[in-house]
């Protein structure tokens, strides 16, 4: 790898990274929900989310029968955290975008990674 490329990937992952610290997911293009146009969403209120919160987001996977699912793999158990952190409603992460769906759950599940 040149000295250009490890340049290039470090300036992307910075920019990933500060990205995720502060909970601002920018999409690949404006999405169109409930007739609202978005071009990212914050998702800093995810670092209000209790102990409560993780709870319902696991009994709330159970309920919909995916109990032996590790909760972080699963996009229900992340875009409900998602939900919660922004106040939008759980469908409008499943109707993003795959690339912006993906971007969500890195940025969550990297915050509960975070956690030290």
């Amino acid at each position: 790898m040149t000295q250009l490329e490890k340049t290039t990937n470090s300036e992307a992952t910075a920019t990933a990274t500060e990205a995720n610290v502060k909970g601002l997911v920018k999409f690949n293009k404006p999405f169109s929900f409930e007739g609202e146009v978005h071009a990212e969403i914050d998702l800093s209120g995810i670092e209000n989310l209790t102990g409560q919160d993780l709870d319902d987001a696991e009994n709330m996977l159970m309920r919909v029968n995916k109990p032996s699912m590790v909760p972080e793999m699963s996009m229900t158990y992340l875009f409900f955290l998602a939900s919660k952190a922004t106040g939008k409603p759980q469908e409008f992460f499943f109707q993003l975008p795959a690339k912006d769906s993906l971007k969500v759950k890195r940025t969550v599940t990297s915050f509960l990674n975070s956690a030290e």
